[in-house]
């Protein structure tokens, strides 16, 4: 590495500080053999210290720095802990390209690496062919985003596809905020989540909420369809094939799931092709702390527990309050509505709640969201405390998760819970005028104490 005044590689490759983005260079220049299209594989692996942190850019011509992101031109880490480079990219025979070797400037003092020494650069070429792209769709599904592609591929090595979104108007979104929108600048690549290996393909991928928030960010600038291209291990492009965006069908514990029915979070769809909970998340209503209250008869009867959520957050998204980010770590409970007709009452506006700023839902199915009957936020802008009222619910058992909006970074909330079971009584019935103690099937308890017909 001798070159002391080296070319920029611009802000994406390399150490994009502008102090510290000049390490020595060498450029190799790089005749491609045979004809037609060639992928070149480059790896500086072998033959050099594992203490060089090198990076490795590709020129079409040597002295313009490379546009776009998609292909890529640079290639750094080959992960988080080797950081030696490889990539691979693709060429026409007889073509002339540039590949510029260097390291990256002052690496941090962690890492234990250098940015110049001796390197080995092995090229490798074969002959390619572009994987062709029949079908494919983008299905948002809860906080994730899911991709399928099927076409065909040669030479068996197709990995991934690149997406552009369109507006709601058809227009290319300016997705990294440059101020234009362009096929190569505005892309945002995704590899399948196991790489095909036969010539006909059919890939998938799923872009994690928790890791991108590419679902939100299609929700909210309306994308109406992507231009999706299948790509190869060296880049190879098919030609674009445009899809709707699609809102998967969700769906709920012990039904059927695939690439079309997505199971309601934190359900995943299991081996047997249907939604199930495991973990963590699991164990919440696993271990559901039963509340002991008196099976009515003619007047309401009433149990109060208390309890308390820990920190970080939860594993449910309660439906009042979707989006806020407000999934606290949750505590369930569980309530067994004895058979005949009730109303269920709950609310956390009691003394052992103190200061704490609950949410409270009542669910059918603990684990389901697609069972939840009611949900409160705050009683009112002056009382952050919650409170609920679910009438006529048949026999059974109904889960109620309470946990604290926002979450707690360490210690626990504490929280009051006090649940009412009110009967419903049918006409003749003698009833509280009040509504408290029990209330009439049809039309309010007169005066007189009778429910009407």
């Amino acid at each position: 590495m001798t070159e002391e005044r080296p070319r920029d590689l611009g802000l994406s490759c390399g150490n994009t500080a502008a102090e510290l983005r000049w390490a020595p260079q060498e450029v190799v220049e790089l005749r491609v053999p045979g004809s037609g299209l060639v992928a070149i594989q480059l790896d500086t692996l072998a033959g050099t210290s594992d203490t060089f942190n090198t990076v490795l850019q590709v020129r079409r011509t040597c002295e313009d720095v490379p546009q776009g992101i998609f292909p890529p031109t640079c290639f750094d880490d080959v992960d988080p802990i080797e950081f030696r480079s490889r990539g691979a990219f693709t060429a026409m025979g007889g073509e002339v390209v540039y590949v510029i070797v260097t390291g990256y400037s002052s690496p941090p003092a962690e890492q234990g690496t250098v940015d110049r020494g001796v390197v080995q650069l092995e090229i490798t070429a074969r002959a390619d062919t572009a994987p062709t792209l029949t079908a494919g769709f983008v299905r948002l599904a809860n906080a994730d985003v899911l991709i399928g592609a099927t076409g065909e591929d040669v030479d068996g090595d197709a990995v991934g596809v690149a997406m552009n979104f369109l507006g709601p108007s058809g227009e290319l979104l300016d997705i990294y905020g440059d101020g234009a929108a362009t096929m190569d600048g505005d892309v945002f690549p995704v590899f399948f989540d196991e790489r095909p290996t036969t010539d006909a393909y059919d890939g998938r991928a799923r872009v994690l909420g928790n890791e991108v928030t590419l679902a939100a960010f299609m929700r909210s600038a309306m994308v109406s369809r992507v231009v999706l291209r299948a790509f190869d291990a060296a880049f190879a492009t098919s030609a674009p094939l445009e899809v709707e965006v699609e809102e998967a069908v969700l769906v709920g514990l012990g039904e059927a799931c695939d690439d079309e029915r997505v199971c309601r979070l934190p359900m995943t769809c299991g081996g047997d092709g249907t939604c199930t909970v495991t973990g963590a998340a699991a164990a919440v209503c696993t271990n559901a702390t039963a509340i002991a209250i008196e099976a009515p008869t003619t007047t309401a009867t009433t149990a109060t527990v208390t309890g308390t959520t820990g920190a970080g957050y939860g594993h449910y998204e309660q439906g009042c309050a979707v989006g806020t980010g407000s999934q606290g770590a949750e505590r369930a409970y569980s309530v067994v509505v004895p058979e005949g007709t009730f109303d269920l009452i709950a609310t956390t506006d009691l003394a052992g709640t103190g200061s704490t700023d609950t949410i409270l839902a009542l669910r059918s199915v603990c684990p389901d969201s697609g069972s939840e009957l009611a949900c409160n936020d705050d009683i009112a802008m002056s009382n952050v405390q919650s409170a609920l009222e679910e009438r006529d619910l048949a026999g059974g058992t109904y889960f109620l998760m309470v946990e604290m909006f926002g979450g707690i970074g360490s210690g626990t909330a504490p929280h009051a819970l006090q649940v009412t079971l009110r009967p419903v009584l049918d006409a003749g019935a003698t009833c509280d005028p009040a509504g408290v103690q029990n209330r009439c099937a049809t039309g309010a308890c007169p005066a007189a104490g009778v429910c009407p017909d």
